[in-house]
């Protein structure tokens, strides 16, 4: 089977469904079986919601950009990055710089976020 649209809570095509399901509909799928020629309508409901709590602790790091790397500098900012003056250092969550790949830019770990 095909997904042929997705629609979001309150889009056209979802309105009488979220009367139905209510908060706990997350979104409306259509898809096509080309072989049996038929059209379903799928929905995603949120079954289940608990605290959620990382093992790993939040570690924020410093992160070397060099002033002439504007994509970069925006690309940061853009995640979350907040810039030192100071210290001239983007700081940073560590796991954000690495998958980022930017862990050999990483000159300072943090335990708590600075300021």
């Amino acid at each position: 089977m095909d997904i042929t649209k997705t629609i979001q809570p309150g889009e056209m095509g979802s309105k009488q469904l979220y009367q139905q399901y209510g908060e706990k509909l997350v979104c409306v799928r259509y898809r096509i079986d080309k072989l049996l020629q038929k059209r379903y309508t799928t929905v995603e409901l949120i079954v289940a919601e608990k605290p959620f709590f990382s093992r790993t602790p939040h570690i924020n790091v410093w992160v070397k950009i060099n002033y002439d790397e504007v994509d970069l500098r925006q690309q940061v900012k853009a995640a979350g990055a907040k810039w030192l003056s100071e210290e001239k250092v983007w700081e940073m969550n560590y796991e954000i710089a690495k998958n980022m790949k930017l862990k050999k830019r990483i000159i300072k770990r943090l335990q708590e976020p600075h300021g």
